[in-house]
């Protein structure tokens, strides 16, 4: 889902005119039934501060959309461009947002979080270059065509336009070099610095082009995701199967393959009391269709098992 998607001159056109919030506010109804949370409306405000980036960077023949819905996620990504660069090279840009203009660096804790005033309140919330990299992951771990040639090349920062920029402080903290490295931010002296940078990427435009590759991509794991998973789960002795386990698992796989060969829809039920190892059974089952490549997925109701699971397997399983 995506609620606004047009070339840039026209969203130019919209932001000077006043009619992008409007647009944007009509699809978000349309696609969920509400109207949206004053804070997302008010988030809105900071595309001015794109269209400045966008007329600075001197675009012409290229595509942008706004929030777009990550696969198989709630999270959204404020802003995605496309185009090629002088080499021809096909770039997209994920770009998020923030309006922050104060933020404390929360140090000594595992992953990279911050304190800011957010949602009318100050909050420990995930550092942009954090939270970029996991609108980046999501997108390498299910977009088919990341994995295709010619080569999709995904370029992804945040713009802070209202926070000025203080060495070794705040987002630039040194507890977050690594991460910043990885995901920069530019901030309000960076206004300059980021146009460049979208100018040296998206200059040669066919930005159309890039945009209907990707969004005609189709939408699956990985196969280094689907690798990453089986390593881990067959790697893992809490996930190892004994005796009638082994035989229902051999079962259960021999009706798959019986049903893949006669290329027939099916289900497979399996009956067992609690503590019978179901769930342990259908989790090595996954790793061994993850490891021929299948598209596979693994749910349950229970919470407390399905947190557990996330823990033992990282970040690498749980997307």
């Amino acid at each position: 889902m995506i609620f606004y998607r047009d070339t840039v001159q026209q969203f130019v056109i919209d932001v000077r005119e006043n009619t992008i919030i409007s647009k944007i506010e009509n699809q978000f109804k349309s696609g969920f039934g509400r109207s949206p949370h004053p804070s997302e409306r008010n988030s809105w405000g900071a595309l001015s501060r794109v269209r400045d980036i966008i007329e600075l960077s001197s675009l012409q023949d290229n595509m942008i959309v706004l929030e777009y819905q990550v696969p198989y996620s709630q999270g959204r990504i404020d802003c995605l461009l496309f185009g090629k660069d002088d080499c021809g090279t096909q770039n997209i840009i994920l770009l998020e947002l923030k309006q922050w203009s104060s933020v404390q660096a929360i140090p000594g804790e595992e992953g990279n979080f911050v304190e800011t005033y957010t949602g009318g309140a100050e909050r420990r919330v995930a550092h942009p270059s954090e939270q970029v990299g996991g609108y980046a992951g999501y997108l390498h771990d299910f977009v088919e065509e990341f994995e295709l040639e010619p080569p999709l090349v995904l370029f992804s920062c945040s713009y802070c336009p209202n926070y000025s920029k203080k060495e070794n402080e705040g987002l630039f903290d040194p507890i977050y070099v690594q991460i910043l490295n990885d995901y920069p931010i530019y901030t309000m002296q960076d206004t300059r610095l980021i146009a460049d940078k979208i100018r040296l990427l998206l200059a040669a435009g066919e930005g159309f082009e890039i945009y209907n590759r990707f969004m005609q991509s189709r939408i699956r794991p990985s196969k280094k995701l689907l690798e990453n998973v089986e390593k881990i789960i067959s790697n893992q002795a809490t996930f190892s199967l004994l005796n009638e386990q082994l035989v229902a698992k051999n079962l259960i796989l021999a009706k798959v393959r019986g049903y893949q060969k006669d290329q027939k829809k099916s289900i497979v039920i399996v009956h067992g009391g609690p503590g019978t190892g179901k769930s342990v059974i259908a989790l090595n089952i996954l790793a061994d269709m993850a490891r021929i490549g299948k598209s596979v997925f693994f749910a349950c109701k229970s919470k407390p098992f399905v947190e557990g699971l996330k823990s033992l397997v990282g970040k690498q399983g749980h997307n």
